[in-house]
């Protein structure tokens, strides 16, 4: 009888855990799809947890619907996790790579700019990070709200750079790949114009 208290008990501490590192993972998320995809984890762990507790409290007759539930709202937030995880954001140093090697590609002036632009504002979310690893206690909060705002404005810049036009050729390709999976005869005849055009 003490081996389930503790087993459940130690359930309890786990979801509770979850949903405070959800919260926490929340707070700092700076992209709308990471922050969409958190707060739907959220929602499901959060169902998880109220199952359990209808579980512990649930007459004998009601258990087993209760468990079924509970299985389900298991599996969708395993599901939810993992969509979570491929949202986190990857280590500043490869963004930073990363936004060197399409800068080199660019050819656009527009999208040269704003990658140039993005990659001033990835190198000061660089080193406000470096700044707060090495703080002091007192500077800690201050640095903190200096880099959720250098992360805003890398994530903003960043938006731009998806709608800024690239070279003549990757558009071509972009439109002839569209073309090759589009199904309705109106988006067709229109990706065909675009490919006209281009």
């Amino acid at each position: 009888m003490l081996r389930i208290v503790v087993k459940t008990l130690k359930a309890k501490k786990h979801i509770s855990v979850r949903i405070a590192n959800i919260k926490k993972a929340l707070k700092n998320a700076v992209a709308p799809k990471r922050i969409a995809v958190l707060k739907r984890q959220l929602k499901a762990a959060k169902k998880v947890a109220a199952l359990k507790k209808a579980l512990r409290n649930a007459d004998p007759e009601k258990k087993a619907a209760i468990k079924k539930k509970l299985a389900v709202a298991r599996r969708f937030l395993k599901k939810v996790a993992a969509k979570a995880a491929s949202y986190r954001p990857k280590p500043i140093s490869v963004r930073i790579t990363a936004i060197k090697k399409k800068l080199l590609k660019a050819k656009n002036p527009v999208r040269r700019a704003l990658l140039k632009k993005q990659l001033r504002a990835a190198k000061k979310v660089r080193a406000l990070k470096r700044a707060l690893r090495k703080a002091d206690p007192s500077e800690r909060k201050a640095i903190k709200a200096k880099l959720l705002k250098a992360r805003r404005a890398l994530v903003k810049v960043a938006s731009k750079v998806k709608k800024a036009p690239k070279h003549i050729s990757v558009k071509i390709a972009n439109i002839k790949k569209a073309l090759k999976n589009a199904a309705v005869p109106a988006r067709r005849s229109a990706l065909k114009k675009q490919l006209r055009a281009a």
